[in-house]
């Protein structure tokens, strides 16, 4: 297949520093690529948020941005050694993965683009039309995989991106012996020829990665998009080592699905166990389950769509439409309610029954965090039609009170970004100061590009800011001196590119 791998990984650079599931505001200036620090850049404390796991418990995930010098220098390595290019060819013609890099015409996959982020339900998002079929057919592949099997076992690896081994970089090409084979010449001579060019190569990506994370050895960040791409190609080398076990199996990111032809799940947890320890990870024993027959049960949500659409809905046709999906999700297909709303904010549809329609996303934003972001865009993206009153608006704020409460960083985000971009909040307002008296950093900056700050709140934000883009955004605002910004992030080596970026007024949210 060709492809076209400058475009693709100048796309990865430009749209993979900030997480998929922040709110569009937050974006990244392609002028930070022209004034690079050192690979010896300083080491910086990555800014970290949190948000809901999606699996229906208290459980949080933390998603990092890693400090721009840093994630700076990590592009320009990956694209000088043509590190996108070796991982793709590497990981597609997986069969066994259904989480690839790259989609059709070389569209870069995203795990925000699946049904519900679970195993196998991966699919396009750029035509609507895509959704359900891809869906369907990696549905089909699974049964065709399964065929004969007597269970399916599902295994997770535990704590995936945290547990990460980022010395086991080079075991992604190499396979962890010859990886181990040619560390052990370079510890004896660094300078030994005989050591191989791809161990050499992803030695020093191991470097360079490492210090978006302070140099840590363990830990990769979950946010940034390369880290799915070093995930994925660690998976498929460990994949290849599975298959050689004779185990026939399918996997989403870090979960899989054993196909099981007789009782020996305890056979295939140890042969697991073992290869995954060579790699230095671990199972999640919680997550440890046997599906019975039949394992998949799958609906085209998308036929289901057109079949209940009609260009202007009433109150009957819309109850219809969601309930029909809130049973799907009830009756256990995960992110039914998610992919409703992601189709309703990609068509245009009209509804008879307004205040039914936002009582609908009001509801589903209290009561389903995998769909809270999406009902949130549906709100700002028909702010016209679907005005929100007095009692809307209290409602909302109510809820990001609890959520501030919390710490719930990401639905704080989104709710804060709906107020705004529906122009239902003051800088005077209760909930502003809340905001600057929190931990959330992110929100601060938001605040603060919009206008939302007086005078004593900017002081207050400036006097406790911690991490590195705030103190940025602080920094090329105009509300914090370089002298300042020096002291706050002990700038040395990375000072010319924070000073390039403010005369050039760069900033991370619009």
């Amino acid at each position: 297949m060709i492809r076209n791998y400058t475009t693709i990984e100048k796309e990865i650079a430009e749209t993979g520093f900030f997480s998929e599931y922040l709110p569009p505001c937050f974006k990244l200036d392609p002028k930070v690529f022209l004034r690079v620090p050192s690979e010896s850049c300083e080491l910086i404390e990555p800014y970290c948020f949190t948000m809901s796991r999606y699996n229906n418990n208290d459980a949080r995930r933390n998603i990092f941005i890693p400090e721009i010098g840093a994630y700076t220098v990590v592009r320009n390595y990956i694209r000088q050694e043509q590190i996108v290019k070796d991982l793709v060819e590497f990981t597609e013609n997986n069969d066994a993965s259904f989480s690839p890099i790259l989609g059709k015409n070389d569209s870069i996959v995203r795990h925000e683009q699946s049904y519900g982020g679970t195993t196998g339900q991966v699919m396009e998002l750029s035509k609507l039309e895509e959704i359900s079929s891809d869906y369907i057919e990696n549905i089909s592949k699974k049964i065709i995989k399964a065929t004969g099997s007597k269970k399916v076992l599902k295994l997770d690896i535990s704590n995936c991106f945290s547990s990460f081994y980022m010395h086991m970089i080079p075991a992604i090409l190499l396979g962890v012996k010859e990886a181990e084979c040619n560390y052990n010449k370079f510890l004896k001579d660094p300078n030994d020829q005989s050591i191989n060019s791809i161990y050499r190569k992803y030695r020093k990506l191991d470097e360079v990665l490492r210090r978006q994370n302070l140099n840590r050895t363990n830990g990769l960040l979950p946010g940034p998009l390369i880290s799915k791409m070093i995930v994925e190609g660690i998976l498929t080398r460990i994949d290849k080592e599975l298959s050689k076990e004779g185990i026939k199996f399918s996997r989403y990111v870090d979960d899989y699905e054993v196909y099981l032809f007789d009782n020996d799940d305890k056979t295939v947890i140890s042969i697991f166990t073992r290869v995954l320890k060579l790699y230095g990870f671990s199972l999640n024993n919680e997550k440890t389950e046997i599906i019975e027959f039949p394992y998949y049960v799958a609906e085209n949500l998308e036929k289901i769509f057109k079949g209940l659409m009609k260009e202007n809905l009433d109150t009957s046709d819309l109850m219809k439409l969601f309930n029909t999906y809130f049973l799907l999700e009830r009756n256990g297909t995960k992110g039914s309610i998610r992919y409703l709303l992601k189709t309703l904010e990609q068509s245009h549809i009209e509804s008879t029954n307004t205040s039914l329609y936002k009582a609908y996303l009001l509801t589903i934003i209290e009561n389903n965090e995998r769909s809270l972001t999406k009902a949130c865009s549906l709100l700002i993206k028909n702010k016209e039609s679907l005005t929100l009153d007095e009692k809307d608006v209290d409602i909302i704020k109510q809820m990001l009170n609890r959520h501030i409460s919390f710490e719930h960083d990401l639905e704080v985000l989104w709710l804060l970004y709906l107020l705004i971009e529906t122009g239902n909040i003051k800088t005077d307002e209760s909930l502003v100061h809340e905001i600057v008296e929190s931990k959330n950093e992110l929100a601060k900056i938001i605040l603060m590009r919009k206008g939302l700050l007086g005078q004593e709140e900017i002081t207050l934000v400036s006097s406790n800011a911690l991490s590195w883009i705030l103190i940025y955004e602080l920094y090329v605002s105009g509300y914090i001196t370089e002298d300042i910004l020096i002291s706050k992030l002990n700038l040395n080596k990375n000072l010319h590119m924070y000073q390039y970026l403010k005369q050039n007024n760069v900033h991370f949210c619009e």
